[in-house]
């Protein structure tokens, strides 16, 4: 069985859902292949996520259960898909279902372009670490933290490190 589907032409409405009774727990969007877009949920949720449905898939993982993505409608390029979620999630909440979603739904950026000056300030804010000058040749350099953290931050390169030991 292949997955097959074209990017860009709609955006996908998808509910996680309880295995094997296709209960859903949790209606989102995406562009991506849904496939993808699970993963990403999963990787969401080792990482520590702190939303309900992150909580949900981790007990879901530490058991060893199946966890399982719905297609449930495609909404074509220039349509409403966010009143097409906000539709499902209160279907699924009317119908009694346990939705983990925080929100009626329809939140997102997509189509947003942001400026070149609020990708700056977002890069900036993530831009995390400091300047140091090579205890060997004096060059400044740039570590990021997770580096400086490792006490990666005395020497400019490897090859002024290995001078040193010689």
């Amino acid at each position: 069985m292949s997955r097959i589907e074209r990017i860009g032409d709609a955006t996908r409405i998808y509910a996680l859902c309880e295995y094997p009774s296709w209960e859903p727990r949790y209606v989102g969007k995406t562009i991506q292949h849904i496939h993808e877009r699970h993963k990403a949920h999963i990787r969401a949720a080792k990482r520590g996520g702190r939303l309900p449905v992150h909580f949900w898939l981790r007990k879901k993982i530490a058991r060893k259960e199946w966890l399982a993505i719905k297609l449930i409608e495609r909404v074509p390029a220039g349509d409403d898909w966010a009143g097409r979620e906000r539709h499902w999630i209160t279907a699924f909440r009317d119908s009694g279902f346990r939705i983990l979603n925080l929100t009626n739904g329809g939140e997102g950026l997509s189509g947003h372009t942001f400026t070149d000056e609020h990708k700056s300030r977002i890069a900036a804010a993530l831009r995390t670490g400091a300047s140091f000058n090579c205890l060997k040749c004096g060059t400044a350099f740039w570590r990021k933290l997770r580096d400086i953290k490792k006490g990666h931050n005395k020497f400019c390169s490897r090859s002024c490190a290995n001078r040193r030991a010689s």
